[in-house]
C-alpha cells in the first residue's frame, strides 16, 4: 500500500476490501514498499496487522517472511517508476503457496496505456514516441490531442496540445524532456465525447461486475475522479461489452484478478491493473457492494491455489524448485 496519509479516502477501494475481509474473520496486514526486503532468496517485510479501518489502527510491525501469508495484494499506486519496477522483481520471489494479486509479472508487462493498442481498431488514433517532429505532425493532423505520461495515473500530468499553438514544438519538447531525461509519451486524438463522460468498468477475474460514468467538472476535459469529475449511472453498449469480454480473457491469461477498463466515446483508453478503483463510486450509483464480489474472488483464488488449481509457477519459482 501507499502510506495511509496519502490516500484519498473518498475513492479508496483497498480499505473497503480490507474491511469486508476483516468482517469475515480474515487477518489483514499492512505493508509498504520501503519495508520490503529480499534476504538471500527469502522475501521479507515489516508488516503490521490491521486492527481497525476507520480510523486506521495497526499493531506494531513485525519482520515477517511474506511467504507466511496466503496472499499478497499489491495496491501500490503509480507512478510506475524504477522503484516500482524493481519491486516487481522482488515480488517474483514469493513462494508458490502465496498468491500475488495482481501478478507482479503482469504488472510489469501490461502497461496501463500501451496495452490498449492490442485492440487498435477500438482505440483513439494513438502515437507513442519521444520524437518531437512526429508528435508535432500528429497534433497538426488531429488539430487537438491528449498527451499522457506512460507511468502515472488519476489524470496526473495529462495535458492537451492544439495545432494553433504558436510554439508547438517547444511546448512538446518541454513535455517530453521536462527537467530530466526524455521520456516516451502517448498522444491520442481528442475525443469530444469525453464531455459526456468516461466509463470505468470494473472487472473481477476477467468478468465485468460494475461500471460508472465519470463526467468532467465544468470547464474541464479530465474525467478522472481525482480531477473533480462527478459520477453517474451508465449503460454499456454492445460494442463495449464485446471488447470488455475480449480484454477479460487476456487479463485472466495473465493472472490479473482486478482490473478497470476506461471507455470514452466507445473507445478503449486504458486498462488499469496496478490499483484499479472507483468501487465506492460504482456502489453509490448502482446500490452494489462490489467489495463482496472482490473478497469472494480473492478467497476463491487462495483456496484454488491451496488445492493445486493455480497456474504454473513463474520461471524463477520453477528454477528454484527444480534446481
Amino acid at each position: 500500500m501507499d502510506p495511509y496519509a496519502t490516500l484519498n479516502l473518498a475513492t479508496e477501494t483497498s480499505l473497503l476490501c480490507m474491511q469486508e475481509l476483516m468482517a469475515r474473520g480474515h487477518q489483514i496486514h499492512w505493508l509498504q514498499q520501503e519495508d520490503v526486503a529480499l534476504r538471500g532468496a527469502v522475501l521479507m517485510g515489516y508488516t503490521s496487522r490491521v486492527l481497525a479501518i476507520t480510523p486506521l489502527k495497526n499493531a506494531p510491525p513485525a519482520y515477517t517472511p511474506l511467504g507466511d501469508f496466503d496472499a499478497l495484494v499489491i495496491r501500490k499506486d503509480p507512478p510506475f517508476d524504477d522503484v516500482y519496477l524493481h519491486l516487481t522483481y522482488l515480488l517474483e520471489f514469493l513462494p508458490r503457496k502465496t498468491v500475488a494479486i495482481n501478478s507482479p509479472a503482469a504488472l510489469r508487462n501490461i502497461n496501463e496505456k500501451i496495452s490498449t493498442l492490442n485492440w487498435p481498431a477500438n482505440c483513439p488514433d494513438t502515437l507513442v514516441t519521444m520524437n518531437i517532429s512526429l508528435l508535432a505532425e500528429f497534433v497538426r493532423t488531429h488539430r487537438r490531442v491528449v498527451l499522457k505520461p506512460l507511468d502515472n495515473c488519476s489524470g496526473r500530468e495529462i495535458i492537451f496540445a492544439d495545432a494553433s499553438e504558436p510554439k508547438l514544438e517547444a511546448m512538446l519538447n518541454k513535455y517530453v524532456r521536462g527537467t530530466d531525461s526524455p521520456r516516451l509519451v502517448m498522444a491520442q486524438e481528442y475525443l469530444p465525447g469525453v464531455r459526456q463522460g468516461d466509463k470505468r468498468v470494473f472487472l473481477v477475474d476477467g468478468e465485468p461486475v460494475g461500471w460508472v460514468n465519470r463526467i468532467p467538472a465544468p470547464g474541464s476535459d479530465l474525467a478522472n475522479i481525482h480531477q473533480g469529475a462527478s459520477c453517474h449511472p451508465a449503460e454499456l453498449t454492445p460494442e463495449e461489452r464485446s471488447l470488455t469480454k475480449a480484454v477479460g480473457r487476456m487479463l485472466r491469461h495473465h493472472n490479473i484478478l482486478l482490473a478497470g477498463l476506461d471507455f470514452i466515446d466507445g473507445r478503449l483508453t486504458e486498462i488499469n491493473v496496478t490499483s484499479p478503483s472507483a468501487v465506492r463510486q460504482i456502489n453509490a450509483v448502482t446500490g452494489s457492494n462490489l467489495q463482496v464480489l472482490i473478497s469472494d474472488a480473492m478467497i476463491r483464488t487462495v483456496d484454488n491455489n491451496k488445492h493445486g488449481q493455480s497456474d504454473s509457477p513463474s520461471i524463477l519459482q520453477a528454477t528454484r524448485t527444480e534446481g
